[in-house]
Order: C-alpha cells, then structure tokens, then sequence
C-alpha cells in the first residue's frame, strides 16, 4: 500500500502546483476513496478537505462546485468509517460541499437527485451528533465526554444548516435609541432563492432549521457540565441570534433561562476540581452570552431583559466570589456535589483511594460489604483459575472497560499523590507495594553481613596496622530520567515550602561579625540569601531554572544541553502551572519569574556574542563595543514563556482585571509586537473591550518601544465592521496619531 500512498502523493503535487491538472486528479481520487484500505481512505480525506478548503487561485470555483457534486457519493461513505481521522475530516469537507452544492441546487431547480443525496448528508450527519461515533458506544455519560472535536465539527456543519435554512434578520442602522447597530452581512439569504423553486421550499427549510437548533440547544439539557461542547454552542448562538433574532431568539433564551451550573451533577469520569473548573467557565460563557443579548437588545420582551438581567447579575456576582478563592482548595460546599449515577452498576466507583493497598485498589463493591475482607488466595489455584474465566466470559467488554478504567484512574491519582509518596519515602522506596523477590534478596544481605563480622575479627587479631583514610566512593551518575524524578520531587517540595508560614522578620547573619568570629574571609560567607523569607523560594527556583542548569563548556549541540534545557523546561512549567492555579494572587510571582528569564538569557546571550566578537576582531574592544553597542540581543526562551504566560491569561480575565494586567504589562521587562498583539483578543470581546484599550492606551504612554506595534492595532481594529470597535480605535488614534485619522 506504501506504494499507492506514493503515487497518490505524486498526483497531490501535481494538483496543487498546475491549477489546469487539478480537476482531473481530484476526480481521479474521487474513485479511489471507497478503497478498503484504511490509509488510502485516510489520505483520500485529507486530500478532499484540502482541496476543497483550498482558496480559488488553486482550484476554480465552477471547477469546486462541478466537483463538489461528484463528490457527494464518497462522502457518504467516508461519513461511515469508524476513524477519527477520517471522520473529522470529511465532516470539514462536508461544510464546504454543503455551501457549493446548495447554491447550485438554487440555481439549478431540476436537480432532484443532488439534494436528495445532500439532505441524506444532513441527516446522516444529525443523527451522529449525540451519538459517540466513529468511536464505540460504551455507555450514555461517557459518549457525551468522548470525539469532542468531531462533535464541535458536527455542530459548525448543523449550524451552518440552520443558517442556510432560515431568513436573515432584517437590519437596520439604527437601534432606535440613536446609536448605530451592528450589521453582519451574510453570504447566503434564504430570500434569493426563486419564490417557484420546486426543491427548496422556503417554509419547509424553516421548520427543519427549527428543530435543527433542538440538537444544539439538547446539550443544555443533559444532567451533567460538557464545558467544551457548552462553551462552543454558546459561541455559535450568537452569531444565530445576531442573525436570526427574531426567529430563535425567544427558544433560546427559553432554554437558557432554566439553566443553572448549580444544579448539574458532577460526571463520573472526572474530579471534583475538573467539575469546579466546568462550573466557573460555562458560567463565564453565560455571562459573555447574556451581556451580548442585553447590549445589543435582543430580547424580544421586557420580561425577558428583566431576567436576563437578574441572571447577568447572579453570574457576575458568582464569578467574583469565586476570584477571592483558590477554586481548586476543598471546601466546606464540596459536600453539596452531588455525583451523577453511574450506568455501569459499580458502587464504588471513586477514583482516589484511602490506603493504598490492592484491595481497596481493585474493589468495586460498597467498600462495608463483608466480601471485600475475603482472602481469595485461601482457595486452590484450578477453583481460582475457572472463577475468572466464567466472569471474562460472562462479563461484556464496555462493562469491564468501565471497570478498568476506573482501576487506571485509581492507580495513576495515587501515584501522584503526595500523601502516598511520603508513605513510600517512609517505608523505602517502592517497599510499599510488595516485592516477591525481597526474601531473596534479604539472605543475599544476611550473607554480606556474615562476611564482614569475619573480615572485623580477622582485623582485631592484628597487633600492627597502618592507618587508613576513609575515601567516599564517587557518586554514581544519574541517568536523565533519573534527574528528571529528582528535580520533580524538588519542585513539589518548594511550592509545599511556600504554604508555609514564614517568619520575615528572622535575623540576618552579617558577614563581618561572621568573619571575626570564624577567621574566614567575609567574601566567602557572602551569600544571596541570609535569611529565609516568603519568597526565598522562588529565587532558588526561578535561578535553577534559569542559571543553575546552564553548562559551562558553552555547547548547545551536545547532549547534556540538551538534557539540562529539559529539566529547565519542567521547573518553567512547573512556575507556570503553579501560577494558572490563582492567577490574581500570584501575579507577583509570574513578574519575578519572567524578569529572572530575562536578565539570565540576555546576560548569557550577551557574553556569548562578547566571547563571538572578540574572536572576530582578535580582542579589539573597541571594535568589539562598537559593534556590540549596535546589536540586538535575543531573548527567545523569554519570549516564547511569556507568550504562554499571556495566551493562558488573557482568555479568562474578567472585567475587573485591568489592573493586575496593566501591572503585568507594566512590569514585564521586555515586550515586542508578537507579545502586544495577543492583546487584540481583547478588543474583539465585548464584555472585556475596555482592559484590551486601557492596556493599548498605557503602552502607548509609558512603553515607547512598543508604541508603534499598538498604534498598528489601534490602525487594523478602526479598519473593522463593528462600530463600537472602529470608534473606540479612532479616538485614540485622534490623540495619538492624528495624521492617520481621516
């Protein structure tokens, strides 16, 4: 088959590269998608969504559209395929199919046999939206947690349904209170099909789009928290309701008004903390959703802006409690969590153990049944050996899977956690779960020991002997993953260090008294911590990370840089996950972490270019100033964290969190135009809008550097078609680059 892929390969490239030839390959491909071969039907789906998705330059829209038709067939078929791949990516060709084969049957009203096979893919399509396909069914709880992706495809394909199938909102400049309203253009309206047109009927598209919007509004309905599925159609709701006010608005805002995170169970297949995690961001979502409808007056009654406003404010005050906590911490409210039932008939389904003991690792019983203190090893192997296979054979293979998985969730929290580590530590190492070789290795021990009482009696029969110097063997050398193990415990260590209370006000040692009292030269009791306060720690950390992994030979292409930068890489991620988990009472943290990242990596950079120099200009210093006074010194490592840092913040910052990140920006110290524009996310958010020109507006003043990079986005967003966004850019371009405002 490597042989087909190759060929298929080929005529890719030939495609791609001559516009003329690509018809006649894509048609080719077209015949071989029902190969039964699994990569050449991964490959064939690849290719479809590329070249369909490809833009007009590549391959012709009249070409596309001819195309599209001849391709209705394949997909059909690769819409069947139990793969991923596959799936994901004839759905995302199907969304484009859909577009060309739609307008054709609009212009072209006896083509009966074409829509039949396009509303085939509609309801093929429909009914796998909540189903687990191409995965298999396990149960109902679990398939709406799996092929997440495939389902937020599925649900841009039934969106686009809805929207092709309803009329647009009429639209006006105004909103009747003298501001101007957002207008969105769309590509399609319902109203340019010909009112005789014998296949699309208007009225009959309406009512399916209708209950179309039942399948993406029925997640709402499920008893326990989908955050990605939730978030994703909330998302797409407003652009419906944007578009289509008027004739879904009041099913929506119905659906929604009975929703409430408070009242949905926690799934089984995931943690207290994970369920605490969904509940602050849907609710999030909701209060983005809600403050759209409201600023853009949505409602289509007073009664419901009333209640969108009660719900707003019930959301804001929420999401502000839980700021002033850690959501992560236990609390006294986890109790109120009340857990789905689980459909595969297990009693004990928790994922964390008490004691860490095979038993309790295994049992899946109501931990007081009396049958979990039976000693099964008391009855004889062959009675054993027949027990378990009766129950493989009886048991169904979703069920055990269920089982199982809960057994590997089990095991893997209690291997990270702390608490068993510490017991592990205690009883030596990996002690605590039982070692069938450890009698044998305990005679091996008995015997060594045998042998050195004899060597000592042999040494206490002789009269002369010289003396000895004891010498320490050399230590072994860790292997990396070895050090990797270590440095993991010495992080865990520190962030524990740093919960505890610390005395700050502790007596400093004073290096001159030191040295009087020691003899020893000052200069070598100086030290960069005399006393242990709140955030010694970090130091520590922040420079192992930065300076303390850093070799001295200088030779990044060897193997122990290599390894070392990876060590690095798992403490930066360690401070970076550290400061995700309470991003407003640790901002100080991420401030010296990344200003410590900066100074190390530009100090490092600049003596290597030094060392560069030097070499170049055979130690000319003038030179080598000269030319080092004119060069840019790269601080990539900084960079790239610190995009991190800010991508992971800036999606969830609420309102009331302009000031820690103006703080932020204000103190960071090094930004480009990479780093600033993340910040016209922003913007674009209606609810967040102003933190996004508050922090353009302070760059401006205070950071000249990037002055020019914020003008340029002030420049892009007054290019836009929203108007409250077009408005606020011009005002300030008005103050601070007036020229290049009309």
């Amino acid at each position: 088959m490597s042989s087909i892929i190759t060929q298929l390969e080929q005529a890719k490239s030939l495609a791609f590269s001559n516009k003329s030839t690509f018809p006649q390959v894509l048609s080719q491909v077209l015949k071989l998608s029902t190969n039964p071969d699994i990569e050449v039907q991964k490959w064939c789906a690849k290719f479809f969504k590329d070249s369909f998705t490809s833009s007009n330059d590549v391959l012709g829209i009249t070409d596309k559209i001819d195309l599209a038709i001849d391709a209705l067939d394949s997909l059909l078929f690769l819409l069947e395929v139990k793969n991923l791949e596959i799936f994901k990516d004839s759905v995302e060709t199907a969304i484009v199919v859909y577009k060309l084969v739609f307008k054709y049957v609009v212009e072209n009203d006896g083509c009966k046999d074409v829509w039949v096979k396009l509303n085939q893919i509609i309801q093929n399509l429909l009914s796998k939206y909540k189903s687990s396909f191409p995965l298999d069914h396990i149960d109902e709880e679990s398939d709406l947690r799996r092929a997440i992706d495939c389902k937020i495809e599925l649900m841009k394909f039934i969106v686009l349904v809805i929207d092709y199938g309803s009329p647009n909102q009429p639209q006006s400049n105004s909103n009747g209170n003298g501001k101007k309203k957002l207008v969105i253009r769309n590509q399609f309206n319902l109203d340019d099909v010909p009112s005789n047109h014998t296949l699309i009927i208007p009225s009959v598209l309406e009512k399916q789009s209708y209950n179309h919007l039942d399948v993406i509004l029925s997640v709402f309905n499920q008893d326990i928290l989908v955050t990605p599925l939730i978030t994703a159609s909330l998302s797409h709701l407003s652009v419906i309701v944007s578009k289509k006010s008027s004739h879904f608005i009041s099913k929506i805002l119905n659906t929604l008004e009975s929703y409430d995170t408070q009242r949905k169970n926690q799934s089984n297949y995931e943690t207290v903390e994970e369920f605490k995690l969904s509940r602050k961001y849907i609710d999030r979502s909701l209060k983005v959703f809600f403050s759209y409808v409201l600023r853009n007056q949505l409602a289509p009654t007073p009664q419901m802006s009333q209640w969108i406003n009660k719900k707003l404010n019930l959301l804001i005050s929420r999401g502000d409690e839980i700021r002033k906590k850690n959501i992560l911490a236990p609390s006294s409210q986890d109790s109120n969590i009340k857990k789905r039932k689980f459909e595969g008939g297990f009693v004990n389904v928790s994922k964390k153990l008490k004691t860490a003991d095979y038993k309790n690792l295994y049992s899946l019983q109501d931990p007081s049944n009396e049958l979990n203190n039976f000693d099964l090893t008391t009855l004889p192997q062959h009675i054993l050996i027949s027990m378990t296979l009766n129950s493989l054979n009886k048991v169904s293979v979703e069920r055990l899977t269920k089982a199982l998985n809960i057994i590997v969730d089990r095991y893997k929290n209690t291997l990270n956690d702390p608490k068993f580590q510490r017991q592990a530590a205690k009883k030596g190492g990996d002690n605590w779960i039982k070692n069938e070789y450890g009698d044998e290795n305990d005679e091996d021990d008995d015997d060594d020991d045998e042998d050195d009482d004899d060597a000592d009696r042999e040494g206490s029969n002789e009269d002369d002997y010289s003396e000895t110097v004891f010498t320490l063997p050399p230590p072994k050398e860790l292997s990396f993953e070895e050090k990797k193990s270590h440095v993991n415990i010495i992080i865990k260590n520190f962030f524990r260090l740093s919960e505890k209370p610390v005395n700050d006000g502790g007596a400093n040692v004073d290096p001159i008294a030191e040295s009087d009292k020691t003899g020893v030269d000052s200069e070598l009791t100086r030290i960069a911590i005399k006393s242990w306060k709140k955030d010694s720690w970090l130091i520590l950390l922040t420079r192992l990370a930065t300076r303390g992994m850093r070799g001295v030979d200088g030779d990044e292409e060897g193997g122990d840089f290599k390894q070392n930068e990876n060590i690095s890489n798992i403490i930066r991620k360690a401070l970076f996950d550290h400061f995700l988990d309470n991003i407003h009472s640790r901002i100080d943290l991420i401030i010296e972490w990344l200003s410590e990242e900066w100074y190390s990596e530009k100090v490092f950079n600049e003596d290597k270019l030094i060392e560069e120099l030097r070499e170049k200009h055979s130690n000319d210093e003038a030179k080598v100033q000269q030319e080092l006074s004119q060069a840019t010194i790269p601080t990539p490592l900084y960079n790239d964290w610190t995009g991190k840092v800010l991508d992971a913040m800036i999606p969830f910052l609420e309102p009331n969190d302009r000031k820690i990140f103006i703080r932020l920006l204000s103190d960071l110290p090094y930004l480009n135009g990479e780093l600033v524009d993340r910040i016209k996310s922003l913007c674009f958010d209606p609810v967040r809008s102003k933190i996004g020109f508050l922090s353009l507006q302070f760059l401006i003043m205070y950071r000249p550097p990037v002055k020019d990079a914020c003008i340029g986005i002030l420049e892009e967003l007054s290019k836009s078609d929203q108007e409250d966004l077009r408005e606020e850019s011009e005002k300030l371009l008005k103050k601070y680059k007036p020229e290049t405002v009309a």
